[in-house]
C-alpha cells in the first residue's frame, strides 16, 4: 500500500466527509424525531449530534483508505513524537494561541454583529449545574472532535495537500478546516488554529501533538465558557480599549507563538555540533554567518544565547521572501512529504473549497435572517 496522497485525493476526501457528515446527521436526526426535551440546556439531539459527525469522520477516512489503497497510519503519521521533551510546549502553545487569535474571534464577532448576523456556539448554550456536565462536555465537544477532526485535516488532506507545497499545505488545510465548522462567528479564529495545528503536524512527523493542543484549545474555551464568565464582562468593560488590548495580545501573542514552535522544532532537530554546517578549508558556513577558525586551532567558546539569537533572527526572516522559502524548505525535511508538484490537478481541492465556501455563506445568510 503507498503511504502518500495527491492534493486532488485531499479534495475529494474533505467532500467525502462533508457528505458522510450530513448523511449519518440526518438519519440520526431523524431516528430520534420522537426523542424530544434538553439536557444540561441543551436538546438531546444536540448532544448525540456532536458525538456522530466525528463518527461519520472517521468511518469516511477509513472507508477512503480503502478505496485509495493507502496506508492510512503511515499516511496520518499515527505515532509518537521522536523527542519527549517537545510535550512540555504543547500547553503553552495551546495558551498562546488561544492569546494571539482571541482578538480575531472578536473581531469577527463585532462585524458579524453590526451585521445583524445572529449565531452562536453549541457549546455556550450548556447550562453547567455541576461538574459532570462539564466532563461530559469536554468529552462530547473537546475529546471526540480534537481525535476525528485531526485525522481528517492533520491526518490525511494536509498531506496530500502538502504534495503541492508545504505553505500550500498549510494554508489551504487551515481555510477548509475553518469552513468545516460552518460557524461565520469563529472562522477567523478556526483558520489561525487550523495553521498552527497544521505546522505541528509538519514539525513532529505526527498527529500525536496536534489531537493534544486541538483537546487544550477545546478544553479551555469550554473552561472559560463554563466557570469564567467574567472574561466576558471585563473586556465588555474596557469599552473602545478592546481594540487597543486586541492589538497587543494579537502582536505580542503572535510573536511568542512563533518563538515557541521555533523551539519546538529546534527540539526536534538532530544534534550536531553547533547545528547543520558546511565546512571547507577552516571555513564553517551555517545559515546566517562565516565564521574562520585558524587551521588546528580550538574552536570558540559556545554562545549560550545562540538559540535565542538564532529565533529572533529567524522571526526577522519571516518579514523576507528567503525566509519564508526557508520555513518550507524544512517544514518539508520535517514531515518527509513527497513532493509532486504543482502541475497535478488540483479540481478536487477548489471544488472542495467552492462547496464548503458556499455552504458557509448560507449559514452565513441564515444568521442574518434570523
Amino acid at each position: 500500500m503507498r503511504k502518500t496522497l495527491l492534493a486532488g485525493e485531499s479534495g475529494s476526501l474533505y467532500l467525502f466527509a462533508l457528505c458522510g457528515i450530513s448523511i449519518l446527521s440526518n438519519v440520526f436526526y431523524y431516528a430520534m424525531g420522537g426523542v424530544g426535551g434538553t439536557f444540561a440546556g441543551l436538546s438531546v439531539s444536540n448532544w448525540v449530534n456532536g458525538a456522530v459527525v466525528q463518527v461519520a469522520i472517521v468511518l469516511v477516512v477509513w472507508a477512503f483508505s480503502m478505496w485509495r489503497r493507502y496506508d492510512l497510519p503511515a499516511v496520518a503519521k499515527l505515532r509518537p513524537m521522536k523527542d519527549p521533551r517537545r510535550w512540555l510546549l504543547l500547553f503553552p502553545i495551546a495558551v498562546f494561541t488561544i492569546i494571539a487569535f482571541l482578538p480575531v474571534s472578536m473581531l469577527f464577532q463585532v462585524v458579524l454583529g453590526k451585521m445583524g448576523y445572529v449565531g452562536g456556539i453549541t457549546a455556550g448554550a450548556i447550562e453547567y449545574d455541576n461538574v459532570g456536565v462539564f466532563f461530559l462536555a469536554l468529552f462530547v465537544f473537546a475529546l471526540i472532535p480534537a481525535c476525528g477532526e485531526e485525522l481528517l485535516m492533520r491526518g490525511n488532506v494536509l498531506p496530500g495537500l502538502a504534495s503541492r507545497g508545504a505553505l500550500f499545505g498549510v494554508f489551504v488545510s487551515a481555510l477548509l478546516f475553518s469552513l468545516l465548522h460552518n460557524n461565520p462567528l469563529q472562522t477567523g479564529y478556526q483558520f489561525c488554529l487550523g495553521a498552527v495545528l497544521a505546522v505541528l503536524f509538519m514539525l513532529s512527523g505526527s498527529l500525536v501533538p496536534c489531537v493534544a493542543v486541538h483537546f487544550l484549545n477545546n478544553f479551555m474555551s469550554l473552561l472559560m465558557t463554563a466557570y469564567i464568565s467574567e472574561i466576558d464582562g471585563a473586556i465588555a468593560s474596557l469599552g473602545a480599549f478592546n481594540w487597543l488590548t486586541g492589538t497587543v495580545s494579537f502582536v505580542v501573542g503572535t510573536l511568542v507563538l512563533v518563538l515557541l514552535l521555533y523551539a519546538y522544532y529546534r527540539l526536534g532537530k538532530p544534534k550536531s555540533g553547533d547545528g547543520f554546517k558546511v565546512v571547507s578549508n577552516g571555513v564553517v558556513f551555517d545559515e546566517y554567518t562565516i565564521t574562520a577558525y585558524a587551521d588546528g586551532g580550538g574552536q570558540p567558546k559556545r554562545d549560550r544565547l545562540a538559540p535565542v539569537k538564532d529565533a529572533f533572527r529567524y522571526v526577522g526572516s519571516l518579514f523576507t521572501k528567503r525566509g519564508w522559502q526557508r520555513t518550507e524548505r524544512e517544514l518539508f525535511l520535517c514531515c518527509d512529504v513527497q513532493y509532486y508538484g504543482k502541475s497535478q490537478s488540483m479540481f478536487g481541492v477548489w471544488l472542495a473549497v467552492g462547496l464548503s465556501a458556499a455552504y458557509w455563506v448560507v449559514a452565513l445568510i441564515m444568521g442574518l435572517a434570523l
